[in-house]
Order: structure tokens, then sequence, then C-alpha cells
């Protein structure tokens, strides 16, 4: 099988059936994942704190394919009752927002920018993939715990995004998936699994590597896809002003 050339924030991968090499395109350091293991290559040693922080990110969600396990970008949050609600979506659609608006009402956080779903048995388990919540300066009207932060926002991120602490969860049972956009008039509907499988694997892009992992990751989507409610959530400030009328933060 040929090698696939890909490309993940930053990092450059090359993947062929067994193995796949990781070059941080900034610093010229490389990681190695294969078998299951990452190894260290050529300028890793010498390499930042974050070069190696993105290369290590990239190679843990290729490792977690080999055990039945699979990123997405999203965030998720889960109810008193234990179930997860993921958000997927876009850069800047408002996955994070949206899961803060409801860690502000009772939910408890699972992930920010990622979540990782695993099939098991008859139920799919979310897992949380642990970073920092991080919500726009721009949104102090509206979460008045952020006025008087905006010093603390992150350097250089052009969303003036401030970290913020909410509690947290290891895993949940899935509950429903939310594929979010943002628009003038806000809506919430169901949407099909087919719809919700092209989705995922927008979001979930590693599945189509070529590699060994690929055609047990794009099943695994579609029966995510298909074992859980999916729903459109189209959404601007009035929604999330209003979100516990969409998601109720009693259930």
């Amino acid at each position: 099988m040929s090698a696939t050339r890909w490309r993940s924030n930053g990092v450059e991968g090359v993947t062929s059936d067994t193995a796949s090499t990781l070059r941080h395109l900034g610093e010229n350091a490389e990681l190695h994942v294969a078998g299951g293991r990452l190894s260290r290559g050529a300028g890793y040693a010498s390499a930042s704190r974050g070069a190696r922080q993105s290369l290590a990110r990239v190679g843990a969600v290729l490792r977690l394919r080999e055990h039945n396990r699979y990123y997405v970008h999203a965030s998720g949050v889960v109810n008193r009752k234990g179930l997860a609600t993921v958000f997927v979506g876009e850069s800047g659609s408002g996955k994070s927002t949206l899961a803060f608006a409801l860690a502000r009402q009772g939910w408890s956080m699972l992930g920010d920018d990622g979540v990782v779903l695993e099939p098991l048995g008859d139920t799919i388990l979310a897992h949380g993939w642990r970073s920092h919540s991080l919500i726009s300066a721009s949104l102090a009207s509206t979460f008045p715990e952020l006025r008087g932060r905006e010093s603390e926002a992150i350097a250089e991120d052009g969303r003036r995004r401030i970290p913020v602490e909410v509690a947290h969860v290891g895993h949940a049972r899935l509950g429903a998936l939310v594929f979010i956009r943002q628009g003038a008039h806000g809506s919430l509907r169901q949407w099909g699994q087919a719809a919700a499988l092209t989705a995922l694997i927008r979001q979930s892009p590693w599945v189509l590597l070529g590699d060994a992992s690929s055609s047990m990751h794009f099943e695994a989507l579609g029966r995510i896809a298909g074992s859980v409610p999916s729903f459109e959530f189209v959404h601007g400030h009035a929604e999330l002003v209003r979100i516990g009328d969409f998601f109720d933060p009693a259930a």
C-alpha cells in the first residue's frame, strides 16, 4: 500500500499500512507511531515543549485508533443523569461556548476541544480529552465572571480566549450527538444517520488515512452515528442565553 501524506494542526504525517511518521512543520521534529507505540525521531529531543506537545497529541490520536477509541473534534458535557451530550463542529462554531454555558448550569465538562468515543457492546462511551476550557473575552456580557479578565486572554490568540475553571469528569455514556453551526435564526432539529456519519468523518478525518485501522475507524463512526439520537443545532446569542430551553440542566 502506498503512503498517504496529510497535515493536522501544524503537523505533517506520512502514513503507510502499519506505521506513521509525524513531523512538526515549524521545528522539523519527528515522532514515529508503529505497533501502538510512540518513538522519538530526528529533532524531537531539541524541539520546544509546544512542538513536542503538538506531535504527542496527534500521535495519541493515531494510537487510540488501534484500541477502538476515536478522537472527534468536539466538546462534551455530562448531565446529572450521567449522559454525555457531544457538540461537533468546525473551529469557531461555538463548541466550547455551548459546553461552558451548560457547565455554568450544573453540567460537568467532558472535553473542550476534543472527545474520544469508544463503542462498547450496546453502548458508546465518551472519554474526556483534557485541556483548559477557553472562552472568548468578547462574551463577558453573557458570562459576567469574565468581566475584568480581558488581560488574561491567551497571547496571539485571535479569538482572545480566557482559560476558565469548570468541573470535569473522565468519561460517560454517550446520550446524543449535536452538530452545530452559527446562524441568525436558531433551531434544533433531528438529523438522520447518514448526515451524522458524514459530519463525524469531517471532524475525525484520520478515518481517511487508508492504513490498517481505517476500516475499523469507519465502521465505528457508522455505529456511533446509528446508536444515539443526532441533532443539528443552529445557534446565535439568543440561543446561548436560553441554552436551558434546548438542553435541560435538570436532566
